[in-house]
């Protein structure tokens, strides 16, 4: 019986310090975002300090010092597949982003050791640096408020991680590899072409199409998707749009004739329109 009195009492104390802490807003946000970049997913954690009035960089942000590049813990990099960051190759993972401000340049650091919170003392470690790059640093007349990393200029093969607080900006450019990948795919299924469904071979021409691939081999794969599923418009449009960057135009024009009709005969709206459209940019 005492024992269940007091095992009441401590969990009515702690129940009570639980309902007496306040929960208040942190002064840095944390954030989390990612983005597709060709078949590589790219995800950031990190927190968003604000400028308060205070003057950032130079100051706030002192320069020639290692940053943790946000506030509260390191800001992390997780990447599902391996990538280059500036140039350098790394393998899947998380990381930690600092860097370095200068007045005109940043140095880049992508760090091993992702569990640091403030770098102050001797807790950062140099060795446990994966590799350190240079950007360029400019300045912005949009002043931003809050420290914000952001993606830019997303394409298919290449993305930019953008730095910006108060004036200053800086990217840090992303690649991944597709094409290579995309090829290896296709080999794969090519081994069983009959098990090759329309879609696929439309993918891969419209692949190949707007990444500056093999455009033969893209005529080769819609004509086999068209055969094994006639008259389909979307897939006409797509052979009119290979042969006119071959540079055919007159075979473009017969092809896009051909699929305006069936897209007017089979009712679809949208690809009449769309056939339409591309027809009248060869006239």
């Amino acid at each position: 019986m005492k024992t269940l009195i007091a095992i009441t009492a401590v969990l009515l104390t702690a129940g009570l310090a639980s309902a007496q802490r306040l929960q208040t807003p942190t002064l840095s946000p944390i954030t989390k975002i990612t983005q597709q970049v060709g078949l590589t997913e790219i995800a950031l954690e990190y927190s968003r300090p604000s400028a308060k009035g205070r003057e950032v960089m130079g100051a706030l942000v002192p320069y020639d010092e290692v940053w943790r590049t946000g506030a509260n813990a390191s800001t992390k990099v997780t990447l599902n597949e391996a990538a280059a960051i500036g140039g350098h190759p790394i393998e899947a993972g998380t990381y930690a982003l600092y860097s370095i401000p200068h007045a005109e340049t940043w140095t880049i650091i992508i760090h091993g050791n992702t569990k640091m919170r403030s770098l102050a003392g001797d807790v950062y470690k140099q060795a446990n640096d994966i590799f350190r790059f240079e950007v360029p640093a400019r300045n912005s007349a949009d002043y931003v408020e809050s420290f914000t990393l952001q993606f830019a200029d997303v394409k298919t093969d290449s993305v930019n991680l953008e730095l910006r607080w108060a004036n200053a900006v800086v990217s840090i450019p992303f690649t991944v590899e597709v094409n290579q990948k995309i090829a290896a795919q296709m080999a794969k299924l090519l081994e069983n072409p009959d098990k090759v469904p329309h879609r696929t071979y439309f993918q891969a021409a419209e692949y190949n199409l707007h990444n500056d691939g093999n455009l033969t081999e893209a005529l080769t794969w819609i004509n086999v998707a068209l055969e094994q599923k006639a008259k389909e418009p979307r897939y006409g449009l797509l052979k009119a749009k290979i042969q006119e960057k071959q540079g055919d135009r007159k075979e473009a024009l017969n092809t896009i004739n051909q699929a305006h009709d069936w897209a007017v005969k089979s009712d679809n709206a949208n690809y009449t329109g769309q056939t339409a459209l591309f027809r009248e940019s060869l006239k």
